[in-house]
Protein backbone atom coordinates (compact mmCIF):
# COMPACT_ATOMS: atom_id res chain seq x y z
CA UNK A 1 0.00 0.00 0.00
CA UNK A 2 1.59 2.90 -1.40
CA UNK A 3 0.87 6.37 0.83
CA UNK A 4 0.79 8.07 -2.64
CA UNK A 5 -2.16 5.87 -3.81
CA UNK A 6 -3.95 6.46 -0.43
CA UNK A 7 -3.73 10.05 -0.51
CA UNK A 8 -5.58 9.77 -4.27
CA UNK A 9 -8.20 7.90 -3.01
CA UNK A 10 -8.61 10.46 -0.25
CA UNK A 11 -9.06 13.29 -2.26
CA UNK A 12 -11.63 11.27 -4.71
CA UNK A 13 -14.17 10.45 -1.48
CA UNK A 14 -13.78 13.74 -0.64
CA UNK A 15 -14.21 15.85 -3.70
CA UNK A 16 -17.04 12.93 -4.65
CA UNK A 17 -18.59 14.15 -1.71
CA UNK A 18 -18.39 17.55 -2.05
CA UNK A 19 -15.90 19.18 -0.77
CA UNK A 20 -12.45 20.73 -1.81
CA UNK A 21 -8.63 19.24 -1.67
CA UNK A 22 -4.88 20.56 -1.44
CA UNK A 23 -2.82 19.24 -3.50
CA UNK A 24 0.03 20.08 -1.28
CA UNK A 25 -1.06 18.97 1.47
CA UNK A 26 1.49 16.30 2.59
CA UNK A 27 1.50 12.49 2.32
CA UNK A 28 1.22 10.48 5.40
CA UNK A 29 3.33 8.77 7.11
CA UNK A 30 2.46 5.25 8.36
CA UNK A 31 5.20 5.45 11.75
CA UNK A 32 5.85 2.94 13.77
CA UNK A 33 3.69 0.39 16.33
CA UNK A 34 -0.09 1.14 16.14
CA UNK A 35 -1.87 0.62 19.62
CA UNK A 36 -2.46 -3.01 20.95
CA UNK A 37 -6.56 -4.37 20.72
CA UNK A 38 -6.23 -3.65 24.70
CA UNK A 39 -5.41 0.00 24.45
CA UNK A 40 -8.07 0.28 22.33
CA UNK A 41 -10.64 -0.97 24.20
CA UNK A 42 -9.22 -0.01 27.45
CA UNK A 43 -9.46 3.39 25.93
CA UNK A 44 -13.17 3.34 24.23
CA UNK A 45 -14.44 2.28 27.81
CA UNK A 46 -13.09 5.32 29.42
CA UNK A 47 -14.61 7.65 26.67
CA UNK A 48 -17.90 5.96 27.48
CA UNK A 49 -17.63 6.11 31.40
CA UNK A 50 -16.69 10.00 30.95
CA UNK A 51 -19.18 10.54 28.54
CA UNK A 52 -22.26 9.35 30.96
CA UNK A 53 -20.93 12.71 33.40
CA UNK A 54 -22.18 14.99 30.46
CA UNK A 55 -25.54 13.30 30.79
CA UNK A 56 -25.28 14.33 34.90
CA UNK A 57 -24.21 11.06 35.75
CA UNK A 58 -22.36 11.63 39.37
CA UNK A 59 -18.72 11.58 38.96
CA UNK A 60 -17.62 9.68 41.81
CA UNK A 61 -19.97 7.02 40.33
CA UNK A 62 -18.16 6.87 37.23
CA UNK A 63 -14.37 7.04 39.02
CA UNK A 64 -15.69 4.02 41.09
CA UNK A 65 -16.76 2.13 37.65
CA UNK A 66 -13.26 2.96 35.72
CA UNK A 67 -11.37 1.56 39.16
CA UNK A 68 -13.47 -1.29 39.28
CA UNK A 69 -12.65 -2.33 35.76
CA UNK A 70 -8.89 -1.42 36.55
CA UNK A 71 -9.05 1.38 33.49
CA UNK A 72 -7.27 3.83 36.52
CA UNK A 73 -3.55 3.11 34.71
CA UNK A 74 -5.44 4.10 31.46
CA UNK A 75 -6.51 8.08 31.97
CA UNK A 76 -4.97 10.33 30.61
CA UNK A 77 -3.62 13.32 32.97
CA UNK A 78 -6.93 15.54 32.00
CA UNK A 79 -8.99 12.68 32.75
CA UNK A 80 -7.74 12.05 36.31
CA UNK A 81 -8.04 15.77 36.68
CA UNK A 82 -11.86 15.74 35.54
CA UNK A 83 -12.58 12.60 37.86
CA UNK A 84 -11.11 14.41 41.44
CA UNK A 85 -13.89 16.98 40.98
CA UNK A 86 -17.56 17.30 41.41
CA UNK A 87 -19.99 18.23 38.56
CA UNK A 88 -20.73 21.37 40.18
CA UNK A 89 -17.45 22.21 39.54
CA UNK A 90 -17.49 21.61 35.76
CA UNK A 91 -16.44 24.92 33.70
CA UNK A 92 -18.90 24.96 30.53
CA UNK A 93 -15.79 23.85 28.12
CA UNK A 94 -15.06 20.89 29.89
CA UNK A 95 -18.51 19.90 29.78
CA UNK A 96 -18.29 20.52 26.12
CA UNK A 97 -14.92 18.64 25.90
CA UNK A 98 -16.38 15.91 27.37
CA UNK A 99 -19.91 15.83 25.17
CA UNK A 100 -17.26 15.62 22.04
CA UNK A 101 -15.79 12.56 23.14
CA UNK A 102 -18.96 10.82 21.80
CA UNK A 103 -17.25 11.45 18.54
CA UNK A 104 -13.92 9.91 19.19
CA UNK A 105 -15.25 7.22 20.83
CA UNK A 106 -17.37 6.04 17.64
CA UNK A 107 -14.22 6.67 15.60
CA UNK A 108 -12.93 3.61 18.29
CA UNK A 109 -15.63 1.46 17.95
CA UNK A 110 -15.25 1.96 13.92
CA UNK A 111 -11.57 1.21 14.75
CA UNK A 112 -12.75 -2.12 16.80
CA UNK A 113 -14.84 -3.60 14.78
CA UNK A 114 -18.13 -2.98 16.13
CA UNK A 115 -19.48 -0.49 13.36
CA UNK A 116 -19.13 -1.16 9.28
CA UNK A 117 -17.79 2.00 7.87
CA UNK A 118 -16.86 5.94 9.28
CA UNK A 119 -18.34 8.14 6.50
CA UNK A 120 -17.11 11.57 6.75
CA UNK A 121 -20.30 13.62 6.47
CA UNK A 122 -22.45 11.08 8.70
CA UNK A 123 -23.47 11.83 12.21
CA UNK A 124 -23.03 9.47 15.09
CA UNK A 125 -25.83 6.80 14.71
CA UNK A 126 -28.55 6.46 17.56
CA UNK A 127 -27.71 2.50 17.61
CA UNK A 128 -24.27 3.50 19.48
CA UNK A 129 -25.94 3.55 22.57
CA UNK A 130 -27.32 0.09 22.06
CA UNK A 131 -23.34 -0.87 21.60
CA UNK A 132 -21.77 0.81 24.38
CA UNK A 133 -22.11 -0.44 28.04
CA UNK A 134 -25.07 0.98 29.93
CA UNK A 135 -23.37 2.06 33.31
CA UNK A 136 -27.11 3.20 34.93
CA UNK A 137 -28.01 -0.09 34.48
CA UNK A 138 -24.88 -1.43 35.72
CA UNK A 139 -23.41 -3.31 32.90
CA UNK A 140 -19.86 -3.94 32.97
CA UNK A 141 -16.88 -4.12 30.06
CA UNK A 142 -18.31 -6.96 28.38
CA UNK A 143 -19.84 -5.46 25.29
CA UNK A 144 -16.30 -4.15 24.12
CA UNK A 145 -14.20 -6.57 25.58
CA UNK A 146 -15.97 -9.28 24.42
CA UNK A 147 -16.57 -8.00 20.96
CA UNK A 148 -13.87 -5.44 19.84
CA UNK A 149 -11.48 -6.59 17.66
CA UNK A 150 -8.94 -3.74 16.29
CA UNK A 151 -9.03 -3.62 12.63
CA UNK A 152 -5.29 -4.33 10.46
CA UNK A 153 -2.83 -1.11 10.53
CA UNK A 154 -3.39 -0.38 6.52
CA UNK A 155 -6.82 0.10 6.95
CA UNK A 156 -7.13 2.56 10.05
CA UNK A 157 -3.97 4.37 8.06
CA UNK A 158 -6.40 4.61 4.74
CA UNK A 159 -8.98 5.93 7.51
CA UNK A 160 -7.28 8.17 9.11
CA UNK A 161 -5.40 9.64 5.42
CA UNK A 162 -8.68 10.36 4.71
CA UNK A 163 -9.80 12.51 7.98
CA UNK A 164 -6.95 14.76 7.61
CA UNK A 165 -7.65 15.70 4.24
CA UNK A 166 -11.26 16.24 5.66
CA UNK A 167 -9.77 17.96 8.34
CA UNK A 168 -8.40 20.64 5.87
CA UNK A 169 -11.48 20.98 4.18
CA UNK A 170 -13.58 21.80 7.09
CA UNK A 171 -10.76 23.68 9.46
CA UNK A 172 -10.19 26.31 5.81
CA UNK A 173 -14.08 26.50 5.93
CA UNK A 174 -14.14 27.89 9.31
CA UNK A 175 -10.90 29.91 8.55
CA UNK A 176 -12.57 31.49 5.53
CA UNK A 177 -16.03 31.29 6.15
CA UNK A 178 -17.70 29.00 3.59
CA UNK A 179 -19.84 25.88 4.54
CA UNK A 180 -18.56 22.91 4.03
CA UNK A 181 -22.20 20.72 4.31
CA UNK A 182 -22.26 17.38 6.56
CA UNK A 183 -18.53 17.67 6.98
CA UNK A 184 -18.25 18.99 10.52
CA UNK A 185 -14.99 20.16 11.77
CA UNK A 186 -15.46 19.05 15.72
CA UNK A 187 -17.01 15.90 14.22
CA UNK A 188 -13.69 15.50 11.86
CA UNK A 189 -11.48 16.40 14.14
CA UNK A 190 -12.44 14.24 17.59
CA UNK A 191 -12.56 11.24 14.99
CA UNK A 192 -9.40 12.32 13.79
CA UNK A 193 -7.68 12.49 16.98
CA UNK A 194 -8.74 8.98 17.94
CA UNK A 195 -7.71 7.57 14.72
CA UNK A 196 -4.03 9.40 15.05
CA UNK A 197 -3.39 8.15 18.70
CA UNK A 198 -4.77 4.76 17.43
CA UNK A 199 -1.43 4.38 14.96
CA UNK A 200 0.84 5.89 16.63
CA UNK A 201 1.64 4.04 20.03
CA UNK A 202 3.64 7.34 21.46
CA UNK A 203 1.35 9.56 21.21
CA UNK A 204 -0.32 10.96 24.71
CA UNK A 205 -3.83 11.15 24.40
CA UNK A 206 -3.76 15.15 25.55
CA UNK A 207 -1.36 15.95 23.15
CA UNK A 208 -2.12 14.04 20.00
CA UNK A 209 -0.81 17.00 16.94
CA UNK A 210 -3.83 18.06 14.90
CA UNK A 211 -2.37 19.84 12.26
CA UNK A 212 -3.36 20.47 8.80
Amino acid sequence: MKPEDVKKESEKIILEKGGEVLDWLPVMERGGAARSNEELINRALILNALVNIYFQAPIHIIKDWIDAHNLTESLSESEKELLDKENEDLTEQEKTNIYWFIEALWALMWAGSLIDDLPIDNPVEDRMAKLCPNLEKGEGDSKFRGKMKVRPKDEIFKKLDLYFRAHWYTRNGLLNNYPTGKMDDGVILERRKALEWLIDSTLDWDDVPLNT
